[in-house]
């Protein structure tokens, strides 16, 4: 049977999302204490925090964090820290604003929002595994660390994208799971189609 029990926790953890990097660090301490106070033994951290981390493309500022875990840990709390990438910095949409997702009816989102973001574009894809091998790089060992929180709420606020670069994975998806338009057509029963293009429209996709 495989280890599921993170090292160091022998019992249920108690806690919730700690979210510091939105106040003054002057509180952190407090803040510490009543989480002991409180008997809390693991915090949620780091979720949305990638503009702070990476404050514009490949400048970096870990401090902040070093100083959270290592206050965490000399109190005896776990950490369950958070990958950032359900909310890319401000930076990246500017330079990559086709990577906000479309609607079905072809609108595009605008920048403003945690998860509005189309997780088939090679940009963000490529943004998001450099802060997240950069975060395992410096933490994988940090005593503090007993879980990593991968991404945030999946599908919240954005459960689908119709963007042309999602629609080219789909079909790629398609031809590597099919083969053929016959064979989709058999499999989908959906004998009177030639090609295959995603749903656009809520009708569509409900039919």
């Amino acid at each position: 049977m495989p280890e599921t029990t993170p090292k160091g926790l022998t019992r249920l953890a108690f806690g919730g999302d700690y979210n510091p990097e939105q106040w003054p660090e002057t509180v952190w301490q407090e803040d510490v204490r009543l989480m002991r106070e409180a008997g809390v033994t693991m915090v949620s951290v780091g979720i949305f925090s990638w503009a702070l981390l990476e404050p514009s493309p490949g400048a970096y500022d870990f401090g902040w964090l070093d100083r959270l875990l290592d206050l965490l840990h000399e109190n005896g709390i776990r950490a369950d820290l958070g990958t950032p990438t359900v909310a890319p910095p401000a930076w990246f949409y500017r330079a990559h604003p086709e990577a906000l997702p479309v609607t079905a009816d072809g609108t595009r989102y605008e920048f403003g929002s945690r998860g509005a973001i189309c997780h088939s574009n090679a940009d963000y894809r490529a943004a998001a595994a450099n802060i997240t091998t950069r975060l395992a790089t410096r933490y994988a060992e940090h005593p503090a660390l007993a879980l990593w929180h991968v991404h945030n709420e999946y599908g919240v606020p954005v459960s689908a994208c119709y963007c042309e670069s999602c629609a080219a994975h789909f079909r790629r998806w398609l031809t590597d799971t099919y083969g053929t338009i016959d064979a989709l057509n058999e499999a989908w029963g959906t004998a009177f189609w030639a090609s295959a293009t995603p749903a656009s429209t809520r009708s569509t996709r409900r039919a």
